[in-house]
């Protein structure tokens, strides 16, 4: 019970850290808000292999605007049962152009990514960190970032269904090929929610997520919604 307090401190602790620390100068920011869909199946190939394929639905300017439609796939691997994953991800984007308000921009991204994982009785954190590249239609040069996620996901107990979770994630530019221009800070993200477990393969995910968009001084804030399907 102690290591599992010193745990939440500490979780808790960096998020006020990393919230004062971009916060402190940024008060001007505009506001929108928008509606995230997901939805997930996932089945495990082997022991140690997993796949899954998601597709996404978002919404802005206060509920009314297209954000994108975003279908992926990923394998991920157990490189050390209960501690380290590594995953490869494969998404294709359409996006609103937001100079012409059309769904004209069409991207392939991609990911490279290592989770590490801890479990205490009833909390689970994990730290994922990315290598992250966009390949827009009509850009010579891809867009690259980093991006690392903290994540704290508790469990009241192993009959209860409900799953609380909080998450901070920083997205750093690498490149200056985004819509900005620029390198370092671009933005971080916040989300705090639940699952809750239906029945052993399907869970239902609700969250809020605030981000916080650094250099374009836009604050985004957003309701998400999920279906998570598991294939025995």
């Amino acid at each position: 019970m102690k290591s599992t307090k010193k745990a939440l401190i500490l979780v808790l602790a960096t998020l006020i850290f990393c919230n004062i620390n971009t916060s402190a100068k940024d008060y001007d920011y505009d506001f929108d808000y928008g509606m995230l869909f997901g939805a997930s199946v996932s089945k495990n190939l082997t022991d140690r292999l997993s796949a899954m394929a998601e597709l996404d639905f978002w919404l802005n300017d206060n509920f009314t605007g297209y954000e994108r439609l975003q279908p992926a796939i990923s394998l991920t691997y157990t490189v050390i049962p209960k501690y380290l994953k590594a995953t490869v991800y494969y998404t294709y984007l359409n996006q609103e152009n937001t100079l012409t308000g059309k769904h004209d921009v069409n991207r392939h991204r991609y990911h490279l990514r290592l989770i590490g994982s801890y479990a205490t009785k009833h909390v689970s954190f994990s730290l994922t960190t990315k290598f992250e590249q966009t390949h827009t239609r009509g850009v010579k040069s891809p867009n690259n970032k980093w991006r690392n996620q903290l994540k704290a996901v508790g469990s009241i107990s192993k009959e209860c269904p409900w799953k609380p979770f909080v998450s901070i994630e920083i997205f750093e530019s690498m490149n200056g090929r985004n819509s900005l221009g620029t390198t370092g800070l671009e933005r971080v993200r916040y989300e705090a929610g639940t699952s809750y477990v239906v029945t052993p393969w399907l869970t239902l995910d609700m969250k809020l997520r605030a981000e916080r968009q650094v250099a374009k001084k836009l604050l985004y804030s957003s309701i998400g919604l999920g279906l998570k399907f598991t294939i025995p």
